[in-house]
């Protein structure tokens, strides 16, 4: 039988490992408990191609779409990283995706590929050469040529719904939002595009390099390399407010119901007022961002140039963990939205085109100790 000094000290160490267990939980999310909703991330595979990728992949939410050298398209399953399908086709464009379908570019043709097979549904040819990327949005591919027209594919059949001549080409990824598309081109101008027509809503002489967009309800957020984010009436097409960074801002900003979330050259990840512009937070990086920030439950993400991807408190931007990557980091990750909780959740790629897919890391809660090695707790 223990003695009463035994029992004590046995509780009291007790209470002791309780306390450490509790301080590290604390010490891991300083906000009590919002980060656990997207633990750390853990790798669970990893692709690495024989020959190198000659573009970004493109991704939806069941595969990566990788462009390699040598003319192959190649399909990976992001939830065991296993090649799905593989074809013969010569394009060093990023494919877009949307409808079950793969849409690339290759010898002046816009092409369709069933999702899950690769087999070709249809091709159209463009009436001159492709500028940059192509992209889907609500049933419709947009392809923008060296000569500055903007083409609205059917994605179902291919069949070309508009064509306009904007006489600059797509600068970065357009945004819609409503009836309308918003568009960033490369001579410095925003424009607002009916999605029926393609005809111009407005025009904004910007007059600056755009490196992203986002359209919402109420504005057109625009960042640019003249170190400013812009918010942009959608109705009129004028500068409601801007906020200045210290250096280029890189990529597409994020948003939600309450923040506004980007990324600078400057190392900086800001958080605005979503209605104003208000500088709400600010979190200086340990490293130069590769891509622009995502929202991901509650945190927003920010990948580095380094192999580390760092997770920070939507609502203060205080640290909540690292993901960790192979090898150093080529863009933004690609995020699952509907991925189950056991599923990957994130795909990094490498500069040199590679992929590594990323699950959470569940872990048992911590529980006070029944017994303690050796000694028995109670009488």
């Amino acid at each position: 039988m223990l003695s009463a000094r035994t029992t004590r000290y046995s509780v009291f160490l007790l209470l002791t490992v309780s306390a450490v267990l509790s301080h590290a939980q604390d010490a891991r999310d300083p906000a009590g408990g919002a980060a656990d909703r997207i633990l750390a991330l853990d790798p669970r595979w990893t692709v690495a191609f024989d020959t190198p990728a000659v573009a970004a992949a493109g991704f939806d939410q069941e595969a990566a779409y990788v462009p390699l050298e040598g003319g192959a398209l190649i399909a990976i399953d992001l939830e065991r990283g296993r090649v799905r399908w593989q074809i013969k086709l010569p394009t060093s464009v990023t494919p877009a995706t949307g409808d079950g379908m793969v849409f690339a570019a290759a010898d002046g043709d816009v092409i369709a590929l069933d999702q899950r097979s690769g087999a070709i549904l249809w091709r159209t040819t463009l009436p001159g050469a492709l500028a940059g990327r192509l992209y889907w949005d609500s049933g419709w591919v947009l392809a923008s040529t060296d000569s500055g027209a903007l083409l609205a594919l059917r994605a179902q059949d291919g069949h070309v719904l508009w064509s306009h001549a904007l006489g600059a080409r797509l600068a970065v990824r357009p945004s819609p939002s409503g009836d309308h598309l918003y568009a960033a081109l490369d001579d410095g101008r925003l424009a607002a595009l009916d999605f029926d027509t393609g005809d111009p809503a407005w025009t904004l002489a910007l007059d600056q390099e755009v490196t992203g967009i986002l359209a919402l309800e109420e504005q057109l957020l625009v960042g640019t390399r003249a170190n400013l984010l812009h918010s942009i009436s959608v109705d009129r097409g004028r500068i409601r407010w801007t906020q200045r960074a210290g250096a280029d801002v890189m990529g597409a900003p994020v948003a939600d119901d309450d923040f506004i979330y980007f990324v600078a050259f400057d190392n900086v990840l800001r958080a605005l007022n979503r209605s104003n512009g208000n500088m709400r937070w600010t979190r200086n990086l340990p490293s130069r961002p590769s891509g622009g920030a995502l929202r991901a439950d509650d945190v927003v993400l920010v990948p580095f140039s380094t192999t580390d991807i760092g997770a920070y408190l939507a609502t203060t931007g205080a640290p909540a963990f690292t993901i960790r990557a192979a090898s150093e980091l080529g863009g933004a990750p690609f995020l699952r939205d509907n991925a189950r909780a056991t599923a990957t959740r994130l795909v990094a790629t490498s500069r040199e085109g590679n992929l590594q897919g990323f699950a959470a890391r569940f872990e048992q809660p911590p529980v006070p100790l029944a017994e303690l090695p050796g000694a028995r707790v109670g009488g």
